[in-house]
């Protein structure tokens, strides 16, 4: 079971060929509660839900008509406004364990409300979303002993919108270091493809949109991202341990581009150590989730 805070900072709107225009500055801070259990020793569940709250200041709101400064979104008044986002559930099973660890995986994004879509300060994009996958990792070998890395690759199939179905790849890469039995340190490099949606081209975004796109734009656009970050975990037990992460966008288009993210938290675990612990020369440290990517969503 995890607990985490997250605060993420937005600076800059990326445009369609990766420009970055300030159009106005959106703060979220987001609360998960994430609970993993072990069905069998290849096969495990997850479920987490996150709450959002998401506040927006700059000179250029989203307006529920375009052309009409008096019809601003109620969530991009400069004040922050929350709620719960989307429930998040993760079915993985292990095939092999050997030199290369294999996981597949599937996961799905489920709305656990209607909440508002249009404005900075929205919460999420308020759409299902089913992801397919396989998690891979191994240590590095004998001239890092206590090393790491591991990947991951999805393809998300997200509802249509506005005669959109959003098509989008994700894919992860991190490098571990296990200092000793409390200390490990991990960097990442979080990556999104769209392959489908509209484009924010500089100058003439929003005008070219239809009204209907427009009103959907963040639900819907080819958002592509770019994150790295990194992270530490203090293990205070075997089952507890604390940890921190940081993260920035490098670039990006038809999105926002993260100035920072932070997150901090804490896991705790109630199982028994497994048989391949107990042989390991290696501490029961679990490789940590992405802390890079903000709990909310990406527009």
């Amino acid at each position: 079971m995890s607990l985490l805070y997250q605060y993420g900072f937005d600076r800059y709107h990326a445009m369609s060929q990766g420009e970055a225009v300030d159009r106005g500055h959106t703060s979220l801070q987001a609360l998960m509660l994430d609970v993993d259990y072990s069905v069998t020793d290849r096969l495990a569940v997850r479920i987490a839900l996150p709450f959002i709250e998401g506040k927006y200041t700059g000179t250029s709101p989203h307006l529920l008509v375009r052309g009409q400064p008096g019809t601003v979104v109620a969530i991009d008044d400069g004040r922050y406004h929350s709620g719960l986002q989307d429930f998040r559930f993760d079915v993985r099973y292990n095939v092999s364990r050997r030199n290369l660890m294999v996981t597949p995986f599937f996961q799905a994004g489920i709305p656990s409300h209607d909440y508002p879509t249009l404005g900075h300060g929205a919460v999420g994009t308020d759409q299902r979303e089913y992801r397919i996958g396989v998690n891979i990792g191994r240590q590095v070998g004998r001239w890092l002993p206590k090393a790491y890395v591991q990947g991951r690759y999805a393809f998300g199939m997200v509802q249509e919108v506005a005669h959109v179905a959003p098509k989008r790849s994700y894919a992860e890469f991190q490098f571990g270091y296990i200092l000793n039995r409390h200390l490990s340190f991990q960097a990442s490099t979080v990556w999104t493809h769209s392959h489908n949606g509209i484009d924010y081209i500089n100058g003439v975004f929003p005008n070219d949109l239809t009204d209907e796109q427009y009103l959907n734009h963040d639900r819907i656009s080819r958002l592509n991202l770019l994150d790295v970050g990194g992270s530490t975990t203090y293990a205070i037990t075997r089952k507890t341990s604390l940890f921190a992460g940081w993260g920035r966008s490098i670039e990006g288009t038809n999105t926002h581009l993260r100035a920072i993210v932070l997150t901090v938290g804490v896991t705790k675990s109630f199982a028994a150590r497994s048989h391949e612990e107990k042989a390991s020369a290696l501490p029961s440290a679990e490789p940590q989730k992405a802390l890079v990517c903000t709990c909310a969503k990406s527009k």
